[in-house]
């Protein structure tokens, strides 16, 4: 943690020109600090329950603890929440989450889409408007809502880290009129994520967004007359990224080495080619009535893609299907003439059970909720329970993320000082971290936040917006200065530039002090002179500070300061950088007569955000 906060800090002072400061830390017992300590237990059930009093998961936290807990099982909290995991512990949150059943991304965007649709033919009198409009400017509002007012934070949180792994991406053109398609894709990982990652896998092969993205819709088999040959880029990708990665592993996720002391890779291009001859002959099975209302029967293949509804799974056409032989990696071999999706299936099944899936997809989802550089002895722990939930399955992903949770790497203070722990918070994150903690809310009620159009030329990151597959940033890039000679990784350091880390900082002082993010609620004329929905001036989304405004005025700026170390910082704010704050405040009050609670809670908020001990997620 130290040296990603070491790599920060340099590149803050160095980019920003002003005095930030680092933190230390004093070793104590409690919220995971079971160093050194043996623990004996009269429970013949729970051979662990004694330890666990310490380490973290049976102890009930104290609010830093709590709150550091949910930085990591959450995309933001407020107060209530993190007295809430501190009361009940963190076992029971997470059973308590762990069984909250899943929503719908598409319903929350259907009713989104018809409320604006509403809103629309109001302001145009209109009977009726084109239905064909259900773009992907509705999801990042999907997105907000839901994440803001629902209460699996957790199951969001694991939907979020999916979408980085099974990346798809709103930047594509065809999916302007595809926002059902694209909300009912994200339920795939959404209502998936405590599921097994078999059946998300293969939900992900089938789905026509993953199949137009990775362009094996509609895929054809090899043509000897024109020369075509099956298009390669899913069959590469759903290799190299979703499942088994470049090269061998252990399962502590170290690479093997052949007798040269090299990588093994994992697969060749001969693997590529014959896992493209898998994935030929699908398609769309049902029509987009949005579009074509008049169409009937079933579709066909070769029709254009906006011909087809985006929300059923692809099936196969076995016209367009490869069915000769197919050898896999493992050295087996798919059947000659067999139906098409059971070579899929046998695919898929084929790539699920390779050794690499367990610590590729462990290393991936650590790297997402709790830090970039997890040890072998971590990876290895949680690549075991994905092997084995201890029922004998495989791929059992709420077993997987509560192991993650709870591991005594992610709970243990004695990791807190470690020079591999932490991660930079993701800009998404931030924002959210922002709005949760002050219950943002509209007069309207809607949270409608297009953070594509607001924010992703600013920080390279907005909502399923990846400008390519390989994500935002890739899980194995290293900051040169200080990451790099330490063999270590900082992923979402690829996107922190001077650029965007000023720009970062000038998003959250003007959520703070101009309104925390443009809401479109209101109808407006676009560039073709279509209506479409755009920012509302009379409904500005803002944050309840009524807790917080008591507070200051009744306990003053150091109590202010204390709480949003609580809630952002999960109590790592440092010595030095809390007295930076509390001078800076208490200063500008004495020089200003209308300098109020509300200037001094914001002020505090915008000082704590940009520090390392917010930004390095501990």
């Amino acid at each position: 943690m130290q040296t990603l906060k070491k790599a920060l800090l340099i590149f803050l002072v160095s980019s920003l020109s002003f005095p930030v400061f680092g933190q230390t830390y004093q070793d104590y017992l409690g919220a995971g600090n079971d160093v050194g300590i043996t623990v004996t237990t009269s429970d013949n059930f729970d051979q662990n329950a004694g330890v666990n009093l310490i380490n973290g998961t049976a102890l009930i936290p104290d609010l830093y603890g709590a709150s550091r807990f949910l930085s990591q099982a959450s995309l933001g909290a407020n107060y209530e929440d993190i007295e809430l995991v501190s009361q009940i512990g963190i076992e029971q949150w997470l059973d308590d989450q762990l069984a909250m059943p899943a929503s719908s991304y598409q319903d929350t965007y259907n009713e989104i889409y018809n409320k604006a649709y509403h809103k629309i033919g109001q302001a145009y009198g209109y009977d009726s408007y084109n239905i064909d409009r259900r773009g992907w400017e509705h999801m990042p509002s999907t997105f907000y809502e839901k994440v803001l007012r629902e209460e699996d934070v957790l199951r969001h949180k694991v939907a979020f880290a999916l979408s980085q792994i099974f990346v798809v991406s709103i930047r594509v053109s065809t999916f302007s009129r595809r926002g059902k398609g694209l909300a009912d894709y994200y339920d795939v990982l959404y209502q998936g994520a405590f599921d097994n990652f078999h059946d998300v896998l293969k939900e992900v092969s089938l789905h026509p967004v993953m199949g137009y993205y990775l362009s094996h819709f509609q895929n054809k088999k090899a043509n000897p007359i024109t020369g075509s040959l099956p298009d390669e880029n899913y069959a590469r990708e759903i290799m190299q990224l979703f499942t088994i990665g470049l090269f061998e592993m252990n399962n502590d996720g170290s690479y093997k080495l052949d007798a040269n002391g090299e990588r093994i890779s994992t697969y060749d291009i001969e693997d590529i080619q014959e896992m493209a001859r898998v994935f030929t002959g699908l398609c769309g099975d049902k029509w987009n009535l949005d579009a074509y209302p008049n169409n009937t029967g079933s579709p066909g293949f070769n029709r254009g893609s906006n011909a087809y509804d985006f929300t059923v799974p692809m099936v196969m056409y076995q016209d367009h299907h490869d069915t000769g032989s197919k050898r896999m990696i493992d050295g087996s071999t798919i059947a000659a003439g067999q139906n098409g999706m059971k070579d899929v299936e046998d695919a898929i099944a084929v790539l699920f059970n390779h050794d690499n899936v367990a610590p590729f997809i462990s290393i991936r989802l650590i790297q997402q909720l709790v830090k970039s550089n997890p040890s072998p002895e971590y990876v290895e722990r949680i690549a075991t329970i994905f092997n084995d939930n201890g029922t004998g399955v495989k791929g059992d992903l709420k077993a997987v993320v509560r192991a993650i949770l709870i591991d005594p790497e992610a709970r243990d203070c004695a990791w807190l000082n470690h020079p591999k722990s932490g991660r930079l918070r993701q800009p998404v994150e931030r924002l959210t971290n922002l709005f949760a903690a002050l219950d943002v809310n509209s007069a309207s009620g809607d949270l409608w936040y297009n953070d594509y159009g607001h924010i992703f030329d600013k920080l390279e990151q907005s909502f399923l917006a990846s400008p390519s597959v390989f994500n935002f940033f890739t899980p194995f890039y290293s900051e040169s200065d200080f990451i790099a000679p330490n063999d270590m990784v900082s992923p979402e350091f690829q996107i922190l530039t001077s650029t965007t880390a000023i720009r970062s900082l000038n998003t959250i002082e003007d959520a703070l002090k101009i309104r925390p993010f443009p809401n479109r609620t209101t109808v407006i004329l676009n560039a073709n002179n279509d209506p479409v929905i755009g920012y509302n001036a009379d409904d500005p989304p803002f944050f309840d500070l009524t807790d917080e405004i008591d507070l200051y005025n009744n306990n003053g700026t150091t109590a202010i300061v204390e709480r949003f170390n609580i809630v952002l910082c999960n109590g790592q704010l440092s010595n030095g950088t809390r007295n930076v704050i509390v001078d800076a405040v208490n200063q500008a009050a004495q020089n200003d007569t209308n300098y109020d609670a509300e200037d001094a809670i914001n002020d505090v908020l915008y000082y704590m955000m940009m520090s390392p001990d917010y930004m390095i997620l501990k």
